[in-house]
């Protein structure tokens, strides 16, 4: 344990020294709170040891829960996909009817992720919450 802690220590020194954009995560949630759907961007380009190891870790979580999501669940998706770029929605989660295996991948991409920003630092990997606002009363009556 206390040679994983130090290798992290060296990662964290190495890249301290040199400058990226961090990723930069969007997770949305619809105006009943539930997570529907991210948007990643960003890269770290190959470089010294310590720093690929971010955006390997970061695009490792996000190619798998969206090959999870198409492979292991019924979930529809609407994803688009570029060099250094992702989103993936799941309109049925958004509108409240989708299913808890979906739920918990997204989940557990969000969680990935933030253990990656805890062990690395908001300065390689930024998070950022995008909740719907909740619709009201007014507005369903004319609806």
């Amino acid at each position: 344990m206390k040679d994983i802690i130090r290798n992290i220590e060296i990662q964290k020194e190495i890249m301290e020294e040199e400058s990226y954009n961090p990723f930069i995560i969007e997770f949305y949630y619809n105006h009943k709170g539930t997570l529907f759907g991210f948007k990643a961007a960003g890269e770290t380009g190959f470089s010294q040891y310590g720093l690929y190891i971010v955006a390997a870790g970061v695009s490792a979580l996000i190619i798998n829960t969206v090959n999870s999501l198409r492979l292991l669940t019924d979930e529809t998706t609407e994803d688009e996909v570029q060099r250094n770029y992702i989103q993936c929605i799941l309109p049925n989660l958004k509108k409240n009817k989708g299913s808890k295996e979906g739920i918990i991948l997204l989940r557990a991409l969000r969680l990935g992720v933030r253990s990656i920003q805890e062990t690395y630092g908001d300065k390689y990997v930024t998070i950022v919450e995008i909740r719907e606002e909740k619709k009201s009363s007014i507005l369903k009556i004319f609806k």
